[in-house]
């Protein structure tokens, strides 16, 4: 394979121009070739056989170093396989610690008399107590509000109301309840609410977008969602499917995504229109296993919605080249790796990769899928955005 290397931020080798002559003797070109390959190498490196190729695949020398030039005992990033850790330290300008954005969730839970039928108040609160429990769900933010209930009603219609939690945001921990204060909090507001009253939803969904932008204001490294829990359709309040999406497309010009989870007696079709109109999805569950199905859906949302977003950082040295950028990960206990930078979600595959959300214009460095979960299954492991070399291709 042919590699190019880069010296002193990224200037080219100079080519010496005698090199650039037919009549060279063998014994120049060979010793202008010794000097090139001696130029490229990291200093770290030591001579050996031919090594593995940049992907960790072995090879037949034993050579070693740290650009993938030794017995090919890379590990691959994600799924599948992916570009070798590499020597960024030649032409790296500079190295900036990152960390994804938080995921917070306002959950705006629908308690209206329907869901006294069928079993459903029971299944729904035990699928929510689950997955506040659940470790994996461990640093996630949650902020909790029934409806309706006070002045988030169908008779008021109080926005503000709406917008006002019954449980606080927080983090939640691996710890159980009590020893998780936010779980237990959850858990009590959960234990101390039943079921009564109409349906209105433009009220409660209005208020959880109404916090959700004032919080996302005051936290804009984070990642900010509403979902809205119901089993039935629009009563009281403003009940026109298009004007409630509307209010959904609202908070999406603020960044605030709405996923919505219908239960048996909502419309699928009214759901979906408003999560599609706020940018999320939408999820319909039947009550033959609400229970697990719920469960299921939360955990589906929390997937799809945690950030594996960096923002960019402003160069401490020069300008900023979006061509100029890498990601290094390095997982706990390990060596780093280049992360290969790939055109768009669309060009992602299980090899990983990362992408700009705009590469015209870029602000944020967003991570395929499966480096994405890499990244988020692994505590003790880091990111780094590395300036002034030319960006690794996934």
């Amino acid at each position: 394979m042919v590699r190019h290397c880069a010296h002193d931020a990224g200037k080219e080798l100079a080519v010496p121009t005698p090199m650039r002559s037919a009549s060279l003797t063998l014994s120049s070109l060979l010793g202008l070739l010794l000097l090139a390959a001696a130029a490229c190498a990291p200093e770290s490196a030591t001579t050996g056989g031919a090594g593995g190729d940049d992907d960790g695949s072995s090879g037949s020398g034993k050579g070693s170093g740290s650009d993938g030039s030794g017995a090919g005992s890379g590990t691959g990033f994600g799924d599948g396989a992916t570009n070798s850790t590499g020597s960024l330290m030649e032409c790296a300008s500079e190295s900036i610690e990152a960390e994804l954005a938080p995921l917070t969730m306002f959950i705006t839970f629908d308690k209206s008399g329907s869901m006294d039928d069928n079993n459903k108040w029971d299944n729904a609160t035990n699928a929510l107590k689950a997955f506040f429990g659940d470790p994996t769900a461990a640093d996630l933010e949650v902020a909790l509000r029934f409806f309706p209930q006070g002045g988030c009603s169908e008779n008021q219609c109080d926005v503000s109301a709406c917008a006002t939690p019954q449980v606080g945001v927080g983090a939640l921990t691996v710890d159980p309840a009590p020893m998780d204060t936010q779980e237990q909090a959850l858990v009590s507001a959960i234990n101390s609410t039943s079921p009564g009253g109409a349906t209105p939803i433009s009220a409660a969904l209005e208020g959880g977008i109404q916090w959700s932008t004032q919080y996302l204001q005051q936290n804009p490294d984070h990642k900010v969602v509403v979902i809205l829990v119901t089993d039935g359709e629009p009563n009281g309040c403003q009940e026109n499917i298009g004007a409630i999406a509307n209010i959904a497309a609202a908070g999406l010009l603020q960044n605030v995504f709405t996923y919505t989870v219908g239960l048996q007696g909502s419309n699928e079709g009214q759901l979906n229109q408003i999560a599609q109109a706020g940018g999320g999805s939408g999820f319909f569950i039947g009550n033959g296993n609400a229970e697990a199905e719920l469960l299921a859906a939360l955990q589906a949302i929390r997937g799809e919605a945690l950030a594996c977003e960096i923002d960019i950082p402003e160069p401490t040295m020069g300008t900023f080249n979006p061509e100029l950028v890498n990601v290094e990960y390095t997982p706990g206990g390990g060596s780093p790796q280049t992360i290969g930078k790939v055109a768009s979600e669309a060009a992602c595959t299980a090899s990983g990769g990362w992408y700009y959300d705009d590469p015209a214009d870029p602000q944020t460095i967003l991570l395929c899928p499966s480096s994405c979960d890499t990244a988020k299954a692994d505590a003790d492991g880091t990111l780094k955005v590395v300036l002034g070399c030319e960006s690794v291709p996934g």
